[in-house]
């Protein structure tokens, strides 16, 4: 059997939650899970290459204030 390599993805944007009620709310609507490409766990998410401008203005606009940090 061969051996499974390991896979690095370089920029992907996440969504990370404090409680995963929050992240359960954001997939239930279906405007914010357009932009989500896979639940990972309980309190994050990856967010679709290229969409996640449009999630944080859709979760501003179902009341969350979401913050962005990166490195630059």
């Amino acid at each position: 059997m061969p051996a499974h390599r390991p896979v690095l993805h370089e920029n992907l944007s996440l969504i990370e939650v404090r409680d995963e009620h929050i992240l359960t709310l954001i997939l239930a609507d279906p405007s914010a899970a357009a932009h989500i490409a896979v639940r990972l766990s309980d309190r994050v998410a990856a967010v679709l290459p290229g969409r996640l401008e449009a999630l944080a203005e859709r979760l501003r606009k179902l009341g969350h204030l979401p913050r962005t940090c990166g490195h630059h």
